[in-house]
């Protein structure tokens, strides 16, 4: 119970709860006020034509006939709501029922208490007011009319007790969807709870559950299942490159032992010593080769080159890169050709571009038969620059287009050629890098890999 109390959506409800009571008790005042004012109006205004109306009587009949109304009135009235006071010049009372009342012109608010009404034998409540106007007439009488103001006070306590119950049903249910919506909330976060503790306890496929509301924590539910996917896949990929770097630097470390332990035992001659040694040192630097690329690639996803991005002119440093690899894929009896539009800039890494297009060259030389046709394309482009280059060997299946990226991953078909399979995933962390978007696409037949510039 002490956890709901402490939530934030319960804390809110209690804030819109206060929000709301001090509109309520704007609403309180303005109504009480509004409801007094036009009852004290309509008593004052009832008051104001009686005693008008008697005063003119008066005026034309004489004091007898406002004797004669006002007996009629009390006699017609029976439960007396109307109160009257009448004395001629000298003090001598005519009619009313009223008694010992002080003759004071204008608005009089008096307790309607028993010393000013006739021995009756009715008891008076102290809530009890009279509300009513005096006024001396043309032969020196005097003349009171006036009205019981309980009513209004009566209106007023019934407004104030409406509103206090009102009040306290609606603080009540505020409080209790408070709670109810707070204990929903708690329920959707000790999943979320749940579900991290046993993804840290190791059950990586756990995810939290999804409601479907489409509200706020819903979404934060999906952003966290999105996060643990990502992690989950950062993780299978580790699984993978753990398993894929022992099983391809075990080989040349085996021979390397191998080598070593061959010579040891059966060479006896300075040659064959100075020959295992040259083979270690090719056998080791392959093996710093390979370790040299993995520790560029994590420096280029760490983003630090980005801080060195300049204007880099693509048209002249691919061209420089296919005139370096020309005569090797002329060598290897391969054709290779560019169509490069004019001084397309971009903003980059020149040095990491260059490697990137180089190792793209490489693979499409190393992976393809004689007489097969290599090419690279540069066009500007509505979107930004876009770049393929393009072969006319075996392919890659499209199984295989994403996994080729991943580091020492490599086609079974590839292990027989030289290579660490490092190659296409430095140019991945490249793209990544510069935001290039990069897709393999079947060239009819080989392979054709583009790659799309930022704007």
């Amino acid at each position: 119970m002490f956890r709901l109390l402490k939530t934030t959506s319960f804390r809110l409800t209690i804030l819109y709860t206060t929000v709301f009571a001090i509109c309520f008790a704007a609403l309180l005042f303005i109504t009480y006020w509004t409801v007094t004012a036009a009852l004290r109006d309509q008593i004052q205004g009832k008051v104001d034509s009686d005693l008008q109306a008697l005063a003119a009587e008066a005026t034309s009949d004489g004091t007898a006939s406002i004797v004669r109304d006002i007996n009629e009135q009390l006699q017609y009235t029976g439960e007396t709501i109307g109160y009257y006071y009448l004395i001629d010049s000298h003090g001598r009372k005519l009619a009313g029922n009223l008694d010992h009342f002080a003759m004071k012109d204008g608005w009089q608010e008096i307790a309607l208490s028993a010393a000013i009404l006739p021995k009756s034998g009715r008891e008076i409540d102290a809530d009890h007011v009279l509300w009513g106007r005096g006024a001396h007439l043309s032969d020196g009488s005097f003349l009171f009319v006036g009205q019981d103001g309980f009513r209004v006070l009566l209106v007023q306590e019934t407004i104030l007790e409406s509103f206090a119950w009102s009040m306290g049903i609606a603080f009540l249910l505020a409080v209790l969807a408070g709670l109810l919506v707070s204990q929903g909330f708690l329920r959707r976060i000790d999943a979320i709870n749940e579900t991290s503790s046993a993804i840290m306890e190791g059950h990586m496929k756990e995810r939290i559950p999804i409601r479907g509301a489409s509200d706020e924590i819903d979404r934060l539910s999906m952003n966290l299942n999105l996060l643990f996917d990502n992690n989950q896949l950062l993780l299978d990929s580790l699984k993978q490159v753990t398993t894929n770097i022992a099983h391809d630097l075990r080989s040349p470390l085996s021979r390397l032992r191998q080598g070593l332990e061959e010579i040891r035992i059966h060479s006896r001659s300075v040659e064959s010593y100075e020959a295992a040694i040259d083979s270690a040192i090719v056998e080791s630097d392959q093996l710093l080769e390979t370790f040299s690329a993995l520790l560029r690639i994590a420096q280029i996803e760490s983003g630090s080159r980005r801080t060195g991005f300049r204007s880099v002119n693509l048209t002249e440093l691919f061209g420089r890169v296919v005139n370096i690899y020309r005569p090797v894929a002329e060598d290897a009896g391969k054709d290779l050709k560019e169509s490069l539009a004019e001084n397309v800039i971009v903003q980059g890494d020149s040095e990491l571009l260059l490697q990137m297009m180089a190792n793209l060259i490489e693979n499409a030389i190393r992976h393809t038969p004689p007489e097969a046709k290599l090419a690279v394309f540069l066009d500007a482009g509505i979107s930004g620059p876009v770049v393929a280059v393009t072969d006319t060997g075996p392919g890659i299946p499209a199984e295989y287009h994403t996994k080729v990226f991943e580091r020492f991953y490599r086609l079974d078909v590839s292990r027989s050629t030289p290579g660490d399979g490092l190659g296409l995933s430095l140019v991945a962390a490249v793209a990544a890098l510069h935001g290039i978007n990069i897709s393999l696409q079947d060239n009819n037949p080989g392979l054709r890999i583009v790659l799309r510039f930022p704007k």
